[in-house]
């Protein structure tokens, strides 16, 4: 069972995702989105069946099989992030800009002149972005017909908490509130409450910036077999960092008599690190020269997570700031295990024309799993909510490349990544990625570059939606990626 250190936070929800373990924090960690070398990126991810890029072959470690000289890439990334939020017709607009190292990657193929139909033999080592949390909006409006503390005062009220417990039980919202006088007891009851809030419209105001990325170290081996079957295994292990600031404030209506606060805010500072292991296999099969199958599996990654929160609350009463800072900081360790996931694609190359390519996955995110370190979290709220808010979700990749000359190429690309939640709902978690690029290659070292536009949309209350409007989050990434290779 989760700590009643922050299950109030769970209740009060502050922006598209609760603060605190959810089925979102699980989700969080368990998907991909296309990253990687230029070439990977400008296809649209779309290598199941096509191999000889160095994070394909982290997608199908069958694809090494493909490769015929030793090969070093590294890869840099450029990406703009804008968000655009809509809260009661008012529109904000944010942006942020970050560079990285998107992958890097060694291959080393070994030719078996005498093994009979075994051509060769293949293994890589590499590090790969798979996901960035660079994320930053701002919400705001002014006017509007309730405030939060209402729904903190149903939720305290609903607990029946004593006020004497709030500082060991809820550390980090009620006690906070209920020390600023924002929530006061009824007089004559320990357990029930209510709040500072006045009788006139308040302007409300979010902001939210997120900052890490999950990571991939991939050992993979492959092999190929008369250059018509292609197989391969390996070992990931991921490193994920996730950083969050929230920030709620209400402004009173200065001709508001009705209360003694002018305005108050209440943040939230979070910190989730992870470490997980995982496998995947492939095989890649050529029942014709130009045509190419791929499958590739990939097992339930097993992540270990640690969680870091701490919260503070400024109250501006009559012109005097009375900041409070949470008592304690939460330091609290759980699991996540990722659903199992399988790729099906074809390709089809025309010669020395080009390629088309395209692949799915088929991923069941109900099979996702959370638990604590221990035999006394068992996370039965958080499951639950797995079983009944996700469904089982199809991405789907495609690819284009069209060899201008010899060692010139355009490429282009499609992927649609599917709405984890089911209907009822309401959230929108789907994103798509537009792409283009182009490579120039020669015997010895290649050069590629990517665009790719990637866009989503959701919608989220910032707490109890029959007290409030829900806020329209549109985001959009501009992403460029450079990938130099040596073959040697």
């Amino acid at each position: 069972m989760i700590s009643k250190l922050y299950i109030s936070l769970i209740f009060i929800c502050i922006g598209s995702v609760a603060i605190g373990q959810s089925e979102s924090d699980a989700l969080r960690f368990s998907r991909s989105d296309i990253h990687g070398t230029a070439r990977y990126n400008a296809l649209g991810g779309a290598f199941t069946a096509l191999g000889g890029d160095a994070t394909g072959s982290l997608k199908n470690p069958a694809g090494l099989g493909v490769y015929r000289n030793n090969e070093f890439s590294l890869s840099g990334t450029y990406t703009e992030h804008f968000s655009e939020t809509e809260y009661y017709a008012s529109k904000r607009q944010s942006g942020q800009s970050k560079f990285n190292i998107g992958s890097f990657s060694i291959t080393g193929v070994q030719n078996l002149n005498q093994a009979g139909k075994w051509r060769n033999t293949a293994v890589s080592f590499g590090i790969n972005r798979v996901f960035d949390y660079h994320e930053k909006y701002y919400a705001e409006a002014n006017n509007v017909n309730s405030s939060i503390l209402d729904d903190y005062t149903q939720t305290i009220n609903e607990l029946e908490v004593d006020w004497q417990d709030l500082e060991s039980d809820y550390p980090f919202d009620l006690y906070l509130l209920w020390y600023n006088l924002l929530l006061e007891n009824v007089p004559g009851q320990t357990d029930q409450y209510y709040n500072a809030s006045g009788s006139l419209a308040v302007d409300q105001s979010y902001e939210s910036e997120t900052n890490g990325a999950k990571r991939e170290t991939y050992f993979n081996f492959g092999s190929n077999y008369n250059d018509k079957l292609y197989l391969g295994i390996g070992a990931i292990l991921s490193n994920s960092r996730f950083d969050r600031t929230t920030i709620y404030s209400e402004v009173n209506d200065p001709a508001d008599t009705t209360t003694f606060i002018d305005e108050f805010s209440q943040a939230y500072y979070e910190e989730i690190n992870g470490r997980g292991f995982s496998m995947n296999i492939g095989a890649i099969y050529r029942p014709i020269d130009p045509l190419r199958i791929g499958l590739s599996l990939k097992t339930p990654e097993l992540q270990n997570m640690t969680y870091d929160l701490e919260s503070d609350n400024i109250t501006i009463e009559e012109g005097e700031a009375f900041n409070v800072i949470s008592p304690v900081v939460l330091e609290y360790r759980y699991r996540v295990s990722s659903p199992f996931q399988s790729t099906l694609g074809v390709a089809y190359t025309f010669q020395k024309l080009g390629l088309i390519s395209i692949e799915a996955d088929y991923i069941d995110m109900r099979m996702m799993f959370m638990r604590g370190r221990s035999d006394s979290d068992p996370f039965n709220a958080e499951n639950n909510a797995i079983e009944s808010l996700l469904q089982p979700i199809i991405n789907v990749r495609t690819g284009l490349e069209y060899r201008i000359t010899s060692n010139i190429s355009a490429r282009a690309g499609y992927a649609n990544f599917g709405n984890p939640y089911k209907e009822k709902v309401g959230s929108n978690a789907s994103f798509q990625i537009y792409s283009v690029g182009a490579g120039y290659r020669l015997d010895q070292y290649f050069f590629d570059l990517s665009y790719q536009y990637r866009s989503s949309s959701d919608q989220f209350s910032l707490y109890d939606p029959n007290l409030v409007e829900p806020v329209s989050l549109e985001s959009i990434n501009h992403r460029i990626t450079l990938t130099f290779g040596l073959k040697l």
